[in-house]
């Protein structure tokens, strides 16, 4: 496994000082090929909001370490996009002397605390030395509807965001014009949850554009904006449409290679939306694009 540590600042990505952005890598050969996920800090008059604490304590060691300048004078809150692994096992720095309080979706409270999310962060213990100091560390305010955040200078509007995850959020910044839409929006592609999740991605990329933002950061690439929700969606789209030409309902057997079934492959979906030269996550990317035919045509056929 190769690992590059603690959560680094890009500064490229945001031209905002206000809004400051951090990547960290993680590669496991056959499981993650270069994955990269980021943590978003934002500089209110009254907070900073860290909004996803990525893999492990040590990540946010690092990440608040690069914060001190800021730090006086304002309280720390923490955002939880969703309940993924990679967004929250950092939550644990957030406890002690760095107590702070932790928003999420009330959905994310209920993962964190299921049986599944133990079992998981156990078998990444076990195979990982990265994660020893992990643990599960839950929200303190969860909210269903809409939270928002009155910083002063700047408003953070947390907003559900589901198809990705139930407990999925996006934050928007409208002085900013800037949307943070985390795993809601991916390039090359999304992630759809399961077949009943089906039309709340389409409805949440639809309801993404139509804040109209100007400047949109996700969580697993340094080059989104707006036509990346665009592309998404169209991406969806192909798929629905190509599914909607099967007469029958696959076997399940069938359904292990969904994008054969409607003659769309990795190579042919991810020329529309990436060049040749874009480092893209080929083994996880490749299983997210069967993962979201199978959704569809599973939808489609329920």
């Amino acid at each position: 496994m190769s690992v590059k540590q603690g959560g680094f600042l890009v500064p490229a990505i945001s031209d905002d000082q206000r809004i400051r952005v951090f990547y960290r890598s993680f590669t496991a050969p056959g499981e993650f090929d270069g994955m990269e996920v980021a943590a978003y800090v934002v500089i209110t008059d009254r907070y900073i909001v860290v909004c996803d604490t990525l893999l492990c304590p040590e990540d946010m060691v690092q990440v608040m370490q690069q914060m001190r300048d800021v730090l006086p004078g304002r309280q720390v809150l923490v955002v939880n996009s969703h309940a993924d692994w990679d967004h929250v096992w950092g939550n644990c720095y957030f406890t002690g002397v760095h107590a702070a309080p932790i928003i999420a979706h009330e959905h994310c409270l209920m993962r964190l605390r299921s049986s599944a999310a133990q079992l998981e962060l156990r078998d990444y213990q076990r195979r990982y030395t990265l994660f020893q100091n992990v643990t599960l560390t839950l929200p303190t305010i969860t909210f269903t509807d809409i939270f928002t955040i009155h910083g002063g200078n700047l408003t953070i509007e947390l907003i559900p965001a589901t198809g990705h995850h139930q407990d999925h959020i996006a934050a928007w910044i409208p002085e900013l014009r800037l949307l943070l839409a985390f795993d809601a929006v991916e390039k090359p592609f999304p992630v759809i949850e399961n077949p009943a999740a089906v039309p709340a991605m389409f409805d949440t990329l639809e309801r993404l554009l139509a804040i109209q933002p100007q400047r949109v950061l996700c969580s697993h690439s340094k080059s989104a904006s707006v036509t990346t929700v665009e592309q998404n969606l169209v991406y969806l789209r192909e798929i629905e449409q190509r599914a909607r030409l099967l007469t029958r309902s696959p076997t399940s057997a069938e359904l292990e290679h969904a994008s054969e079934l409607i003659h769309y492959s990795f190579k042919d979906a991810l020329a529309a939306v990436t060049t040749p030269t874009e480092i893209i996550d080929r083994t996880f990317y490749s299983w997210a694009h069967d993962n979201n035919a199978r959704c569809i045509i599973q939808w489609l056929f329920s």
